[in-house]
């Protein structure tokens, strides 16, 4: 009986190796390096729960398989496969059979378990506790198979160790999922809030300050166009229709833009009834044709009310000439393009055009 002790032991030592792992899966320079630090945590923490092995009469597979089953179980057949590389070279190192044992303890719970896997387990849904438990359940009858092979005369007593084992199996399988439930939940509800955070509650597209950290960031290593966009005649339908309604052009103007854009552009609220757009594309003409498909997807979408109080938009662009420029500056130079489309007809783009200075005339403008 002194045997049963150990494999709770053992159990203790894996629910605090995953505790650990989790905290560090969810760390940021895990999340970038998920793929390959997976298996490593994985196949180590199989390592640490092979230096206590079980008698034989507990089978030959221990608690080793399970870090190997939540891989499975969360991740798929990939990861779990991947993660048994360490354990089984440990294996070959130091056991004799190993062949046979990497085989039984850790391939087959590897195969088992990504049976269960749903590709939204990786993306923070709950795991079901009842994977777990039929997952176990698998387990104990391929181990009563495999042990009644090697053990023909055995009899029903001696297989005590084995359901034993299949009951510490499912009690830690269902702790494992239920600290991986929890921890994926706060990981979730901190995401949600950081998205808040840079998010326009009223649209719910980026909002200014995650739109001046994205640009500023692309505008430092290439080249790059904005638009500041404008909603014309925002106030006469906000005065006429209510601001319920403006509230409602402003969300449906919103989506149209963001879902018009090329792939890899970038749009945020400005404030009020405008909108700030951040282009990768930088030739003037591509630009100007980009900027006239906005603006016709916008006048002709069947807004609430457009028929009697139409609904427009005025743009205006600055395309950055190098990198490294000051995005401040380029967003000014895009408003003031704005304006120019406001006050020359409105529903159209104006680009705005530096000024080249003669040399008298530069030196006059330093002069200031």
């Amino acid at each position: 009986m002194s045997e049963y002790p150990v494999a709770l032991i053992i159990a203790c030592t894996l629910v605090t190796l995953s505790y650990m792992a989790l905290k560090i899966q969810h760390m940021r320079l895990f999340e970038h390096y998920e793929q390959i630090a997976t298996p490593i945590l994985t196949g180590a923490a199989c390592i640490l729960l092979m230096q206590q092995p079980l008698p034989a009469e507990f089978g030959v597979v221990d608690l080793r398989y399970l870090p190997i089953v939540m891989a499975g179980l969360r991740y798929g057949l990939t990861t779990a496969l991947l993660s048994t590389l360490l354990p089984v070279a440990y294996s070959g190192w130091t056991a004799d059979l190993w062949f046979f044992q990497a085989l039984q303890n850790l391939v087959v719970p590897a195969v088992l378990s990504s049976l269960f896997h749903q590709s939204s387990y990786k993306k923070g849904s709950r795991i079901p506790y009842s994977s777990g438990l039929k997952i176990s359940f698998l387990l104990l009858v391929t181990q009563a198979v495999i042990h009644a092979a090697l053990h023909p005369d055995l009899n029903i007593r001696e297989s005590a160790p084995l359901v034993f084992m299949f009951l510490v199996s499912a009690v830690c399988l269902s702790v494992l999922i239920g600290m991986c439930n929890d921890e994926n939940e706060k990981w979730m509800m901190q995401r949600k809030l950081e998205l808040q955070a840079s998010q326009d509650l009223l649209t719910g597209l980026p909002n200014l300050r995650s739109f001046l950290d994205i640009a500023g960031r692309t505008l430092a290593h290439r080249r790059m166009a904005v638009f500041m966009i404008d909603i014309d005649n925002f106030k006469r339908y906000n005065d006429r229709w209510g601001h319920l309604q403006g509230d409602q052009l402003l969300r449906e103007a919103g989506g149209l833009l963001r879902s018009s854009l090329h792939a890899q552009d970038y749009i945020a609220r400005y404030g009020g009834e405008e909108f700030v757009l951040m282009s990768t594309e930088t030739d003037p003409e591509r630009l100007q044709a980009y900027a006239e498909r906005l603006i016709a997807r916008v006048s002709s979408h069947p807004f609430p009310h457009a028929g009697e109080t139409p609904v427009t938009i005025s743009m205006g662009m600055s395309i950055a000439e190098e990198t490294g420029l000051d995005l401040q500056s380029l967003i000014n130079e895009a408003d003031q393009a704005l304006y120019t489309s406001k006050n020359t007809g409105k529903n159209r783009c104006t680009a705005f055009v530096r000024k080249s200075y003669t040399s008298a005339e530069q030196q006059q403008q330093n002069a200031y």
